[in-house]
């Protein structure tokens, strides 16, 4: 059996009563790559979730202007090339879609996966986090200097107590912190399992992600060193939801998604105790996540409908801090290559002659993929094997990067 064919198994939870070995228990859904692809197109199979799509707004058109790619070649992390349509199983894409100029040039659905479909997008959430709060931060409900502390007295004694938003947004908190899935007793895999995604260490687990980050201590100064956690998107969540008395699914429903005009469904999951997890828990189709990434493109609107401050998206691409981003070289992931980058208010930031790409990423292999100086809009889903692959992300974004330069 392939990889591809282990990945794709479509005997999982077929038929009205699967058998055995083919259901899926939610705390094992990263434990086998055929429960993972699984699971991110069918995340309400198995997961409490929180609807944010609206229909209070007309669809946002997406007109179409089909060029066909399939043979055009793209490079390898290493040097290699390879023909898009090569590069699109190479790297396990679910969906593959390219936006030039506002206009839909290429789309392409495998395993599965349909226009009207909801996938998971992991820490591409992470984006739309940051959209609520710069526009909580343009009607001045929050500041950037805030300390996270003075406003969830909860997190006091706790790494984020003298934490500010920026620092949350740039992950930029001096927390003792594993962000690792493989091994179950670091922070990241006891997060999924109160996230209810991978087995408990033990009975006494707090039931909410809320309630772990006030057991996570400070180790060094915040601000000095960039580290990709998780849960510090988490805290900022809570951070908003206290300033405005709203939960994060009518937040990211009211500031974000009633405004991209999205044309499916989308929906966020719960913890145990019902709060979102926006650190990666955003289901949407495809074409919704090219709207998000349209949006970004068009400096915060879209459909003449303001969404992320364009003062925030301008700092977003101007002032990441790249000195601090490269000496956390660990921690590059699917964000490589490393010249010319940072991570600014929850984006991976790329500077090239002539151009800025703004991207998020997520585990397995999620990502959109945006310059406004062309007009780019790149958004990809994935079944990766593996959380985190690193030489796959590389793959992936270099495809991005030629496919932009290519056409714009």
């Amino acid at each position: 059996m392939t990889i591809d064919e282990v990945v794709h198994d479509p005997r999982v939870m077929s038929g009205s009563l699967p058998p055995p070995d083919q259901r899926v228990r939610l705390d094992q859904v990263y434990r086998e790559p055929r429960l993972t692809h699984w699971f991110t197109q069918d995340v309400r199979e198995t997961s409490a979730t929180a609807d944010v799509s609206s229909c209070r707004l007309p669809v946002t058109p997406l007109r179409e202007e089909p060029v066909d790619l399939d043979r055009i070649e793209v490079s390898h992390a290493d040097g290699g090339v390879w023909r898009v349509a090569d590069m699109l199983p190479g790297v396990c894409a679910d969906g593959f879609l390219v936006v030039r100029r506002g206009a839909l040039v290429y789309e392409r659905y495998f395993n599965g996966l349909t226009p009207d479909r909801p996938h998971l997008r992991q820490s591409v959430t992470k984006a739309v986090a940051s959209c609520v709060a710069g526009a909580l931060v343009a009607e001045e409900r929050l500041r950037v200097d805030d300390l996270a502390g003075d406003i969830v007295p909860e997190l006091a004694g706790s790494a984020c107590a003298d934490a500010a938003v920026r620092h949350l947004l740039d992950m930029s908190v001096a927390i003792d912190y594993r962000d690792e899935l493989d091994e179950l007793e670091y922070d990241s895999a006891r997060l999924c399992g109160i996230q209810g995604v991978q087995p408990s260490l033990a009975t006494d687990e707090p039931g909410s992600m809320y309630d772990l980050a006030p057991t996570r201590r400070k180790r060094g100064e915040h601000g000095s060193l960039f580290q990709h956690v998780s849960l510090n998107t988490i805290v900022l969540g809570w951070v908003m939801e206290r300033v405005t008395g709203t939960p994060v699914p009518a937040l990211v429903r009211e500031y974000v998604w009633e405004k991209l005009g999205g044309e499916h469904d989308a929906y966020i999951t719960l913890d145990a105790v019902g709060s979102a997890q926006l650190e990666g828990g955003l289901c949407c189709s495809l074409r919704d996540l090219a709207r998000f990434g349209l949006m970004l493109c068009q400096g915060g609107e879209i459909g003449g409908r303001r969404v992320a401050p364009a003062a925030w998206l301008d700092d977003v691409k101007r002032n990441g801090d790249e000195e601090t981003f490269a000496a956390a070289a660990a921690d590059w992931g699917d964000a490589r290559p490393s010249d010319g980058c940072s991570y600014r208010s929850c984006f991976w930031v790329r500077e090239t002659p002539g151009q800025i790409a703004l991207s998020a990423v997520g585990w397995h292999g999620q990502r959109v993929y945006v310059v406004q100086e062309s007009g780019i809009v790149i958004a990809l889903f994935s079944s990766r094997p593996q959380a985190r692959d690193d030489e796959l992300g590389a793959h992936a974004y270099q495809a991005c990067e030629d496919l932009a330069g290519i056409l714009a």
